[in-house]
């Protein structure tokens, strides 16, 4: 945990921090997608599919700020530079299709401004969570004071019609983790 306890708040998606920024507009857009998109969670569906919709979801309800699919670049000395974690990787390339290179699945930030990274977000289906291990390493690095500093990092678990699994980090360590 945190040193500063985090408090959760139960909704209808899991239990949520309930000091996350627009935390209701986060549980609406995921439930949109939920009840709106079966058809994605129930076939064998790319995982990219699967963030480009939630993300298109997650932008109805955040339009103050950009919702980027795999954003890979971050402001250093006033420049654009590839966004880095120092986490050691092994055997990526270009075609990876089990999602293991440094890009987050999902951003909800403000491009050009790395102070507003308001929620960092990694997804999996059920039937395919190999690389959680992974994805909670990057959630850690991401929401690092020392790295990217986003304020909240989510791992979403989807099932076929519901959230599976709903994990919350913040400074750098996982501050809640729930499995329906």
């Amino acid at each position: 945990m945190t040193e500063k306890q985090t408090k959760f708040k139960e909704t209808k998606i899991g239990m949520i921090p309930e000091d996350l920024k627009r935390s209701d507009d986060f549980v609406k857009a995921v439930s949109e997608f939920l009840r709106k998109e079966k058809f994605l969670l129930n076939k064998d569906l790319n995982e990219r599919t699967i963030t480009h919709k939630l993300a298109e979801y997650l932008q109805k309800y955040f339009q103050d700020y950009n919702v980027d699919c795999e954003y890979n670049r971050m402001m250093k000395d006033k420049d654009y530079i590839t966004k880095t974690l120092g986490l050691s990787i092994d055997n990526i390339t270009s075609d990876d299709s089990k999602q293991t290179t440094v890009m987050p699945d999902i951003i909800i930030h403000r491009r050009g401004n790395d102070k507003s990274n308001l929620l960092v977000i990694e997804v999996k289906k059920k039937c395919n969570n190999g690389a959680k291990d992974f994805d909670s390493k990057k959630l850690k690095a991401f929401t690092s004071k020392l790295k990217l500093n986003y304020e909240y990092g989510a791992y979403i678990e989807f099932d076929t019609e519901k959230v599976y699994e709903l994990d919350f980090f913040k400074e750098g360590k996982k501050v809640y983790e729930s499995k329906v």
